[in-house]
């Protein structure tokens, strides 16, 4: 996963022995061939061969929030502490 991909995607653990499961898909350090086939046979492999675990990854996947509502909270309070906090280089030296 790159870019917003990679802050979105949770990394599927198969071994998690919880009710709900971890995790919403598959990451991959490499933008590669290789890569891109370790997490397509990840992903076709529980597809196929473990029903149930798909099943609750993709209800996980349904539940998670990408709204900009969330994403704007979260802008909103950068900009406050960056407002609060007083510059260090003042950017106008010869205004009194």
């Amino acid at each position: 996963a790159t870019g917003g991909l990679k802050d979105s995607v949770i990394q599927y653990n198969p071994f998690d022995t919880s009710e709900d499961g971890v995790g919403t898909g598959w990451k991959f350090d490499c933008a590669d061939a290789a890569g891109l086939q370790y997490g397509l046979w990840n992903a076709i492999n529980t597809f196929k061969n473990h029903k149930e675990a798909w099943s609750k990854l993709v209800v996980r996947c349904m539940r998670m929030n990408f709204s900009w509502e969330k994403s704007a909270v979260k802008y909103v309070e950068v900009f406050k502490a960056a407002k609060a906090a007083p510059p260090y280089i003042n950017p106008h030296p010869f205004d009194q």
